[in-house]
């Protein structure tokens, strides 16, 4: 819960900042500019991984995540769609705000549904990851475990610095969706009455 309410009050400030200073921040644009100055060569696929998820698709898969676990892992259900609550905070946020994505820069994404701030993708895959990580890779051998973790923060961060390189966010709108995701899945995992029957130990069945 510390976790969450950190997370969510730099958020609120954030958003605040963004409302009275929708143009990018001082940082946004050389940042932006140093990123997208890399020559990402023969890993451009991953740009177009990521970006797949926009708007229906990325609903999609989500809706499809709370499909699956209703019909694998029932009793993690109530979790899995009360985290995935994200989303639409993160549109009403978006619709508010109605930051324009980024100009002016070698790389920009045109055709893109919402507006800049904040940046859903890395919200998503960073609820998308610890899901994974509670639901499926818990019981792994400790060493494959954190080993699997440091993949999860490979893929949230690599998917950070995509949006910044197709040019469809400033850095402020992905460190703002960062917390966002943050604040929420960490808020989701802190309710006793959603993730008791997923940390509950197993019974036995011997007598």
């Amino acid at each position: 819960m510390s976790v969450a309410i950190v997370a969510g009050l730099l958020f609120v400030a954030l958003t605040v900042l963004v409302a009275i200073h929708p143009a990018p921040f001082f940082f946004d644009r050389p940042i932006e500019v140093a990123v997208q100055s890399i020559n990402v060569g023969w890993f451009s696929w991953f740009n177009s991984f990521v970006s797949a998820f926009s708007g229906f698709v990325g609903l999609g898969v989500g809706a499809a995540v709370i499909v699956l676990t209703f019909l694998l892992r029932r009793p993690a259900t109530p979790l899995v769609a009360f985290s995935a609550i994200y989303s639409v905070v993160y549109n009403v946020v978006n619709i508010i705000i109605r930051r324009p994505r980024p100009t002016g820069v070698a790389h920009t994404t045109s055709k893109l549904i919402g507006y800049s701030y904040p940046s859903g993708h890395v919200g998503f895959f960073f609820w998308l990851s610890v899901l994974a990580m509670v639901l499926l890779a818990r019981k792994l051998p400790r060493l494959l475990y954190i080993a699997c973790w440091f993949l999860a923060a490979v893929l949230v961060a690599a998917s950070a610095l995509s949006r910044i390189y197709v040019g469809a966010h400033w850095p402020s709108d992905v460190v703002g969706g960062l917390l966002l995701g943050v604040a929420w899945t960490c808020l989701s995992f802190s309710l006793g009455r959603l993730t008791k029957a997923v940390f509950a130990p197993e019974r036995s069945t011997a007598r």
